[in-house]
């Protein structure tokens, strides 16, 4: 038995080493972009209605956007695939934002405002604004499988594409498609 116990010391150590080893691998390695998100759309179809609120606290709803081409977000801080496209969203609010394009973060975070002000600090985010639904309402009436899931709605309100998944929003080809979803009445 005592000749056994050093042998399994060594050996726990050994894995020990391998699995250290294993990890920093992965974290030292950069994660590979997304694909390009590829929007198709689709016939407009009517969005249901739901309330959320700015950083203000001021009660808002999709019905506050007509008149431009919204990229509606809906995210969490706590979702890994969120967090990584999230600086793209807020590059292109940067880029596109304006009277024609809004892109809507709407975080479904249950903590609310605190936690989203952290987070926006955290990863340095100057373009979007922040808007919240802590009670996860939007998730439930827009039928979402997961987070991120992004729709695009285009002028009228009414839904035109729907992405799942981190997407790379900043890309050209969405941008170019964006732009061309604006020009539209």
């Amino acid at each position: 038995m005592r000749t056994l116990a050093p042998k399994l010391g060594l050996a726990a150590l050994l894995l020990l080493g391998v699995t250290m080893s294993v990890i920093a691998y992965r974290y030292s390695v950069p994660e590979a972009a997304p694909a390009p998100a590829k929007l198709s759309l689709a016939a407009p179809k009517p969005v249901p209605a739901f309330s959320f609120t700015d950083q203000d606290g001021k009660s808002l709803t999709l019905a506050d956007f007509k008149g431009k081409l919204v990229v509606l977000d809906v995210w969490a801080t706590w979702c890994a695939p969120c967090r990584a496209e999230f600086p793209r969203l807020d590059r292109l609010q940067a880029e596109l934002g304006g009277a024609n394009l809004a892109v809507v973060a709407l975080s479904v975070d249950l903590g609310g405002r605190k936690q989203v002000d952290r987070f926006y600090d955290e990863i340095k985010i100057k373009s979007l604004a922040e808007y919240l639904d802590p009670a996860g309402e939007s998730a439930k009436i827009l039928g979402l499988r997961g987070l991120p899931t992004t729709l695009i709605l285009d002028r009228q309100g009414r839904e035109v594409a729907r992405i799942e998944g981190e997407a790379a929003w900043d890309g050209p080809d969405v941008k170019a498609l964006l732009q061309t979803l604006m020009g539209q009445g």
